[in-house]
This record gives C-alpha cells, structure tokens and sequence, in this order.
C-alpha cells in the first residue's frame, strides 16, 4: 500500500477515527496498530507477513534473554502463538501456499530446541546466546530472500571463469518490502538490550505494535527502541498543534515525491536506461534529475511517515537533513539517511574499533562499513562499488585533513567562502559520480554514463527546462531551511505567509503531480 494512493487515503480514512476511539488504552491502540499495520503490509503480499512475525516472535523473547530478564514458558508461549496465529491468517488469503506451515512449523521447532539449549546453559552465559539467536534468525532470513540469488550467482560466475561448470542452483525469490528495515530495528532492539542501553519489557502486544508501525515499516527511519519503544507504552497525546503540522509535514513529503521525483523519473530513466548514443548535456541533466529523484523520494517518504506517526502523537526522528549542503563526504553521511548511518556507526563501525588502534585500523573500518553499507542497499557489486566509493572519499579526506580545514574555517571571511564553496561543489560532484553507479544498471553502463559527460556534446533545452522548473522551488525551500534552522518551514513565520504557502502547495499538488502512484525508490532496498 502506497501512501501516495487512493487505497492509503481509504485505509486511513477507516482506521483514524477507530484509533481516535482507543487512543487512551493503550493495549487496545497497539493490538489496532498491529491489525492496521499488517492490513497495509500485507496488502503487496500477505505471505510476506509471516516473516514480519517470525522476527516479532524471535526478538520478543531474545530482548528478554538478552538484558539478562527471565524468558518465563508463558513469553514462549505468547511467541509462539502469535507466530500461529498471523501464519493462520496471512494463508488464509493465500491458500494455495498452504506447504508454508511445513517450513514455518520445522523453523518454531529448530528455535525452540535452540531456545531449550540456551535455558540450560549457566546464567552468565544466556544473554550472548540470546543475542546470537536474534542475529542468526533475522540475518538468515534477511541473508537469503536478499543475497542468496546474489551470492551464489558471483559464486557460479567465478567457477565459470576458472574453467569449470557448477550448475549452481537459483530461486525464484521475492524480495519482502521493507525487510532491510524492519530487520535492522529488531536487531538493534536486541543489542541495546544485551549492552544494557535499553531495558525490555514483557509485553508483546506493545512490541508487535512498535515492530511493524506502518507509517515506518517499509523504508523506515530505522528508530532506536530506548527512543521509540516507550511511545508505545503510554497514552499518546491528541492535539490539534500535532495533527496541523502533522498534516503540513505529510503534504510537503507528498509534494517531494509526487510533484518533484515522480516528474524527474523519466529524464534519469531514459539516460540510464539507454546510456549508449547520449550527449553530454542529457547526460549532466539525467544525473542531476537522479540526484534530485532520490533525495526528494526517500526524504519524501520520511516526512510523510513522521507526518503521520505526529498525526497519531509518536514522534519519528529527522531522517535527512539538508545532505545537499553537505561540504564533505563525512558531512553528507551525517544528513543522509540519518537513522541507517547512525545504525552503521553504532552496530558495525564502533564495533570494529571505530578511531581506536591508530590511523590505518581507522581507515579499515570506514572501508567495511561503507562497503556493508553499500550492500545493504542492493545485492549487485554497482552498490558495494558505490558504498567502496564512498568510503575511499571519506578516508582521502580524512588522510588530507579536508575535513578539519573545513572544521575550524570560518565562512563569513573571503577565505573562507572560497575555501567552503569549493568544498561544497567538490563534495556535490562526487556525490553525483556516486549516483552513477548506484543507478546504473552495471558497470558498463556506468562507465557509458560517464564517459557521456566528456565525450559528446549537445543538450536538450527541454530536458534542462523541466529539471530546473521542479528543483528551482525545492532549492529555495532548502536555503530557506538552511538559513533559518527551521527544517518545517511550513509552520514558521506569520499566520498569512504560513497559510498563503500551505494554499499553494496544495494547489501545486493538484496541478503538477505525476500520473499514476509510483513505487518508492528504496522499497527496493
């Protein structure tokens, strides 16, 4: 289900004033979220929410385990028949899957002989193996229905070079939506659970509630469960303030993906989609209508879901903060995709020493984490190039000392504007070149898109016209943002600017959308 669709608008519809009735109990406004949530989840394939609940089921119980609580029979049993219960109902509109209950009832009773293992084992050593059994079933699941294809195929591909034959087997798999994200929350659940930076609680209801929150499930933000986790066990509160700007937040998100993203889509589509025989000018504006796509369809996402989760009194966390003012690669890592690089630098780079052991371990470590980060987001060896990239920027730039130049230079000085500038337009090209390999469809492809650049010349006024008429508006929108420090420009300044800009935006919805509802780029991911 799409929030950009006729089908959210109904299902919305439906759902708020029953939220409106049960806002004040707790249990019955998250058992209504868990129903509302998995209505929108499984609405693109109602198979896929078994795993949802499988990952519930897991970390439910290895949270518990894995801060060192009790794991009481009746925890299990509350696991396990929520599991039961979601697979009953999720084959129930997909009959012709019943063999499903063979796998999911063979992986309950590998967990539970797991889970009986663990029981046995001395005190001090249960919350690591509780927190091994969370890695291993999430990181499993995500490892195969993402990689598997991926990994096997390299694999074969690299037998094959050698001379041999492997004959290696490949599924027909589908990827689940949102399972990079919904996987990395629990996981994250789990660990802060173990390192004792979050305590949990025995309720499932509340953690089922938080696990598949729809306005977040599918391309997050990826939220920490000390900061979200609680939002969830109390009454939220029901103003009009929150449903205002909740609402303004949810329009200029909507305004992002359908006015901005969906109408430059076809420009970077048709550059990369053929890339043989484009000039150089076509090319510059495929690139940049990319750049702009991506930014304005993730970042809308985000606003709409913190838009509607204010609607219903939880509060998300700011997911992208004006990454393309960033004057170093480090600097756009801190404004992109916010809650994946926390999670990156928290769980992955720390964890690899981080800044400790010298200069050159340092280096190692931003390498695997930017390499992991770029697999994340797609099994093809174009995105571990392009988080290699990113992470080869990042070290030459920290080896060059760039970073603190930029650091402690002062922008409102002749020096300083020029040092500053540069940065930023050295910074935006890499960027850019880093969007060729994350958009292209190989490395062919990559390498034609770049060579365009240089290679040919010509343009098309057209073209060029379209990809300034939609981004004019959102640059002037973001210097706003940036000048102000008010990231929700459309709850600043008088009542009569507020409202004469909010009236516009929506009339601008009407007038310039795309047609049709079009998927969200990283539901890929």
């Amino acid at each position: 289900m799409l929030f950009n669709s006729g089908v959210f608008a109904l299902f919305f519809a439906a759902f708020f004033p029953l939220y409106l009735l049960c806002r004040r109990h707790v249990a019955a406004r998250n058992l209504l979220l868990i129903v509302a949530s998995y209505i929108f989840y499984g609405w693109w394939d109602p198979r896929f929410l078994i795993l949802v609940a499988i990952s519930t089921a897991v970390d439910y119980a290895a949270a518990l385990g894995a801060a060192g609580k009790p794991v009481r029979s009746t925890d299990l049993l509350k696991s396990a028949g929520f599991l039961v219960l979601v697979t009953v109902v999720s084959l129930a509109f997909a009959p012709e899957d019943h063999w499903l209950v063979a796998p999911v009832l063979g992986g309950m009773l590998v967990i539970g002989i797991l889970i009986a293992v663990i029981k046995r084992l001395g005190e001090q050593a249960r919350p690591k193996y509780w927190l091994l059994l969370s890695l291993t079933t999430n990181l499993g699941i995500l490892a195969f229905f993402k990689y598997f294809n991926f990994f096997v195929g390299s694999a074969a591909a690299l037998i094959s070079n050698l001379g041999f034959d492997p004959h290696a087997p490949r599924f027909s798999i589908i990827l689940p939506v949102g399972l990079s994200f919904y996987t990395f929350q629990a996981i994250s659940r789990t660990i802060d659970s173990y390192q004792r930076k979050y305590e949990p609680q025995y309720s499932i209801i509340n953690y089922a509630a938080f696990h598949a929150f729809f306005p977040q499930l599918v391309a997050g933000p990826i939220e920490r469960a000390g900061r979200l986790m609680p939002q969830f066990e109390t009454v939220r509160p029901l103003e009009g303030r929150l449903l205002v700007t909740g609402a303004l937040l949810f329009a200029w998100g909507l305004y992002q993906k359908i006015v901005i993203a969906d109408n430059l889509g076809p420009i970077a589509d048709a550059v990369f989609g053929a890339p043989l025989g484009q000039t150089a000018g076509a090319t510059l504006v495929g690139v940049l209508a990319f750049a702009i796509q991506i930014y304005c369809d993730f970042c809308g996402y985000s606003n709409m879901a913190r838009g509607l989760a204010r609607i219903l009194g939880f509060d998300l966390m700011v997911n992208f903060n004006l990454p393309y003012f960033a004057r170093t690669p480090s600097e756009f890592w801190q404004r992109w995709h916010i809650s994946l690089s926390q999670w990156l630098r928290d769980y992955v780079y720390i964890s690899l020493g981080g800044n400790r052991g010298g200069q050159w371990k340092m280096y190692r470590n931003l390498m695997i984490t930017m390499l992991l980060g770029g697999l994340w987001h797609g099994a093809s060896w174009t995105f571990v190039a392009w988080g290699g990239f990113h992470g080869a920027i990042q070290v030459v730039y920290r080896a060059l000392g760039i970073d603190a130049l930029i650091a402690r230079t002062r922008f409102f000085t002749l020096r300083g504007f020029a040092i500053q500038g540069s940065a930023w337009l050295s910074t935006m090209c890499l960027v850019c070149i880093g969007w060729i390999l994350f958009r292209a469809r190989t490395f062919e492809d990559a390498v034609t898109v770049f060579t365009n650049l240089f290679a040919t010349s010509g343009y098309s006024d057209a073209q060029f016209s379209t990809l300034l008429g939609y981004t004019a508006p959102l640059a002037v929108v973001e210097i706003y943002q940036r000048s102000s420090g008010r990231l929700e420009f459309l709850t600043a300044g008088p009542f009569l600017v507020r409202y004469t800009v909010s009236v516009v935006l929506v009339l601008t919805l009407l007038a310039f959308s795309a047609h049709g509802s079009h998927e969200f780029i990283y539901f890929d991911f």
